[in-house]
């Protein structure tokens, strides 16, 4: 015979708990599903309607996701207060000058080799040389001749460049522009960034001019007369202040300025703003970052073109176990031999895509005008020409702006209007079901034992 104690217990044991959960539950349709005195064929239409509901509610809120997700943010003209300032652009001149003074020093310094002694080796050194000073990031291959030849690893090439350049590196004070290691070679920049393409092997900031701040109301240009009106092919590269000159980057503008040729430039910048609920989405939904959001190990603060270089040089270290002489960041690497930057050219380093987020505030050039004034290059035959780089920034009148038009907030008040528009459900139902099942394993947890 059972005991009264066992019979509330035996009872409980059999709790309709699907019952409940529809009784429980505001989701339409639900409570029919489980009412016992309809047919089942209504119930099971009922079922089918919930069912369907809660697949286009579903179907509605992942749309709400992906579109969170890949198009949060839309750009938009705005109007530029006309009190607005803005940096002015970044100038990077780069050339191949070597002459051949300074290339006999060179041998003599470097192999011992007095060049009227040997002219045969010492034409062999100078070539090597020639091609040193030309190399570019892109020309490895032009190493190949010399990859067998032992006498020219261990070189210091970046002090052999200095040497080389001498002649053409800036001396007076204050000093303009600083001498820079680049992708093309040693250049000179006023890229507030030189630190990390400082040739005198310490990653510190060397002494140039500060960026400049331009407004509507202020002319905004730099002349310079560059490398002391020696006769010399130069390239011109024209990028943010604020950021390390790359060449070939969407960035940057590459302006061949001839060997003796005066340019008076005028560019237009751009710019490209953030509201600052840009901030609060994920990085990887809006798909820029700030300066203080880095996320390199080599460099810092953040910015797109030190990104780039980063990757670069982790993707030759994992390829050929070095990285070339040009880039000064991640001292533990060693720099490439020959060999190794002939390993790189084979390998095809420069095709991995590098996933660098541009700035959520950004400016960018083109230009607009050109005026040039030729002193003939290598057929003149009159005075001296003193080449003169005038380079001019207009402002314009708008700019393009990063705006949200769909936030967090609004992505859960579009969840919450889907499950409403088709199941009926809230916040208060979902956590009503939460309680319910907790209150279920409670149950089941608390019965086990006996």
């Amino acid at each position: 015979m059972e005991s009264q104690s066992s019979r509330p217990k035996q009872a409980d044991n059999f709790h309709d708990w699907c019952a409940e959960l529809s009784q429980e539950s505001s989701i339409h349709g639900v409570p029919y599903v489980s009412r016992r005195d309809l047919h089942w064929t209504e119930r099971l239409f009922w079922m089918t309607i919930v069912l369907a509901s809660a697949y286009y509610a579903i179907s509605s809120c992942l749309a709400q996701w992906d579109r969170f997700r890949d198009n949060p943010i839309v750009y938009e003209y705005e109007y530029l207060f006309s009190l607005r300032k803005f940096p002015f652009l970044g100038v990077t001149l780069c050339t191949s000058f070597q002459d051949e003074a300074s290339v006999n020093r060179v041998i003599n310094e470097t192999w011992g080799l007095d060049p009227k002694q040997d002219p045969e080796k010492a034409k062999y050194y100078a070539e090597f040389l020639r091609v040193l000073n030309h190399l570019k990031y892109k020309t490895l291959d032009t190493l190949k001749p010399y990859e067998n030849d032992t006498s020219l690893d261990n070189l210091k090439y970046v002090d052999i460049l200095l040497k080389l350049n001498e002649k053409i590196l800036p001396t007076e004070i204050p000093v303009v522009l600083a001498p820079i290691i680049t992708e093309v070679g040693l250049c000179q920049t006023t890229s507030q960034l030189n630190r990390y393409g400082n040739p005198y092997g310490k990653v510190q900031d060397m002494t140039v001019a500060d960026a400049k701040d331009c407004g509507f109301f202020s002319e905004c240009s730099l002349m310079q007369k560059p490398f002391n009106s020696i006769m010399t092919h130069l390239f011109l590269y024209l990028h943010d202040v604020n950021e390390f000159m790359l060449p070939d980057d969407k960035a940057t503008i590459t302006f061949d300025a001839k060997v003796l040729s005066s340019y008076v430039l005028r560019l237009m910048l751009h710019s490209i703003s953030a509201d600052s609920e840009v901030r609060n989405l994920p990085v990887a939904y809006r798909k820029c970052r700030y300066t203080d959001e880095n996320n390199l190990d080599y460099f810092t603060p953040y910015h797109p073109s030190l990104c780039r270089l980063e990757c670069r040089i982790k993707w030759a270290a994992s390829l050929c176990h070095c990285k070339p002489y040009f880039y000064v960041a991640a001292p533990e690497v060693p720099v490439c031999s020959i060999a190794g930057m002939l390993c790189l050219d084979h390998n095809k380093w420069l095709e991995k895509p590098c996933d660098c987020f541009p700035l959520c505030r950004e400016n960018t050039y083109n230009i607009v005008d050109e005026e040039e004034q030729s002193g003939g290059d290598q057929n003149y035959n009159g005075e001296q020409f003193e080449r003169t780089l005038i380079i001019k920034m207009n402002l314009p009148k708008m700019g393009m702006k990063r705006r949200v038009v769909f936030s967090t907030d609004q992505l859960i008040m579009s969840f919450g209007g889907a499950i409403g528009l088709f199941l009926g459900a809230s916040f208060m139902t979902l956590y009503g079901l939460i309680y319910l099942f907790l209150t279920f394993v409670a149950f089941k947890c608390k019965h086990s034992l006996y």
